[in-house]
């Protein structure tokens, strides 16, 4: 599984300052959300080889969504937000995401 996302907090500083440089109006917490999201939608299809359902932001929450556009499923974060996960730990962040992914695909 490969998708291009920052993978630490280097990595979305150099993302939020190449953005801002063009001329995008985006802050470290939108990048950090955007790879989660994209991270974690990547896990999903993988686990259930294929895209079957969508992730999609509810709030704080990630909820997921099956082909008959019903909700299957919330991943919350650990703390109080996944931006605050990722800034505690990227690689723990991205091991809950997975295990996430992989137990909602195995409901199916």
């Amino acid at each position: 599984m490969e998708i291009d996302v920052p993978e630490t907090m280097a990595e979305v500083e150099k993302e939020v300052a190449r953005r801002k440089a063009n001329g995008e109006a985006v802050t470290e917490a939108d990048v950090i959300k955007n790879t989660v999201l994209a991270s974690f939608q990547a896990y999903l299809e993988f686990a259930e080889e294929g895209h079957y359902d969508s992730a999609k932001w509810q709030g704080d929450n990630i909820e997921v969504i099956d082909i008959m556009k019903q909700p299957i499923d919330t991943v919350k974060p650990q703390t109080d937000s996944f931006v605050s996960d990722f800034k505690a730990s990227n690689d723990g962040c991205f091991l809950y995401l997975q295990e996430a992914a992989t137990k909602i695909a195995g409901m199916r």
